[in-house]
């Protein structure tokens, strides 16, 4: 009913050969809706059921079109019938079909975010929301987008789908995608939870930036871990968000002996912004939405060459690389190479054996110098022997 409130365009899809008393409610549901509404009939796979259709017509639409699924017959004049409409909805240069909810409260945002600096032709940004079950997942959508698009529940499993939505904040257009919580596989015992988490996980190729959530008062678990771990392997922004903060006892330094604990356990996951909120409260949600404009800022600068190079001078001018098998260790060159993710080619005398030690050295200046301190970075040595 959410959606159907902000559709420029509804299509009521009824089977040919029957009409069912959940079909009563969506027709009566959309009698106000009519002039936004094209009934699609369904199951018209032959010819012989195409009187059948006419019978469609008492429900006062105006466009009736008869359509199989299966075997493709009407698909085009319903297509047709679609993008006669739409050339008909007037546009601003920047209609995304998000809503736009950029209304502010005085305990945090409804889809946006005070300080989060308006981009410049950045596009969209694609966040997927992770974690375990009842995490608060849904609260969290359903506050930043400003309507409940996902149903919560303290039943762990209703959502199964992923549910996106869309919503403007600060200037960017985001697009949010709401994921079934991850439990261990051996925990997964039915196939459409497992589907439902398969389906989560696929989530993050979909995604610049991952807000991982965790419950603040259990802390970071294994599970998340390894969710994290995807992540970063696929060169993906993470923010951990611990909702729930409200829960915990308030003591002096609580939050930042909790930060330094979760990159105590999880070195990996050191580079990643750690932020406390309580979606149920919406509190901490500016803050989170900065965090998260910066790391897509990030994961879209590239770093130039020269610049990039001449820094590199410097390191290892300050740090001389080790010997490698007793042989020097030479770097020749270092280069952007891809945005988003993030990934930087280093050309030296041996990519063989290379230290991980002086590799994570090279990480973290460039990390320091360039700005880049809440990405993941990739670097990859190749062989560049001196002409």
């Amino acid at each position: 009913m959410a959606a159907l409130a902000r559709a420029h365009i509804v299509l009521l899809v009824m089977d040919v050969t029957e009409t069912t008393a959940e079909d009563e409610l969506f027709l009566e549901a959309l009698a106000p809706q009519r002039d936004r509404t094209i009934l699609v009939v369904n199951k018209v796979d032959t010819e012989k059921r195409d009187p059948d259709v006419w019978d469609f017509h008492r429900f006062g639409f105006s466009e009736v079109i008869a359509i199989s699924a299966e075997h493709g017959r009407g698909i085009d004049e319903l297509l047709a019938a679609v993008t006669a409409r739409l050339d008909a909805i007037p546009r601003s240069p920047i209609d995304t079909g998000a809503s736009s909810t950029d209304e502010t409260s005085s305990d945090g945002p409804t889809g946006s975010a005070e300080g989060v600096p308006a981009p410049i032709d950045l596009g969209l940004i694609r966040i997927s929301v992770l974690g375990q079950p009842n995490t608060g997942k849904s609260t969290l959508c359903n506050t930043l987008i400003g309507y409940d698009a996902s149903i919560v529940s303290d039943l762990p499993g209703t959502t199964r789908d992923v549910v996106e939505e869309r919503f403007s904040a600060g200037g960017y257009h985001i697009r949010i995608l709401d994921t079934a919580g991850i439990r261990r596989k051996k925990r997964v015992t039915e196939d459409i939870e497992y589907y439902s988490v398969t389906r989560a996980i696929d989530t993050i190729d979909e995604s610049d930036v991952v807000l991982l959530l965790v419950d603040a008062d259990k802390g970071l678990s294994e599970q998340d871990k390894k969710i994290a771990s995807l992540v970063v392997k696929a060169g993906k922004g993470i923010v951990l968000v611990l909702n729930k903060w409200d829960l915990l006892a308030d003591t002096k330094n609580q939050f930042e002996a909790v930060r330094d604990r979760i990159h105590f356990l999880f070195p990996v996951l050191e580079f990643a912004p750690v932020v406390p909120v309580s979606a149920l409260n919406r509190t901490g949600l500016d803050r989170l939405l900065r965090a998260t404009t910066s790391v897509f800022r990030q994961l879209t600068t590239r770093v130039d060459t020269g610049p990039l190079n001449a820094a590199l001078a410097r390191w290892v001018t300050r740090t001389p690389p080790p010997l490698v098998n007793r042989h020097p260790l030479k770097l020749r060159y270092l280069t952007h190479v891809q945005v988003n993710p993030s990934v930087f080619v280093l050309f030296s005398n041996r990519s063989v054996g290379f230290p991980d030690a002086y590799l994570s050295y090279i990480k973290n200046q460039i990390r320091r110098e360039f700005g880049l301190t809440d990405i993941p970075i990739r670097i990859e040595v190749r062989s560049a022997q001196k002409s």
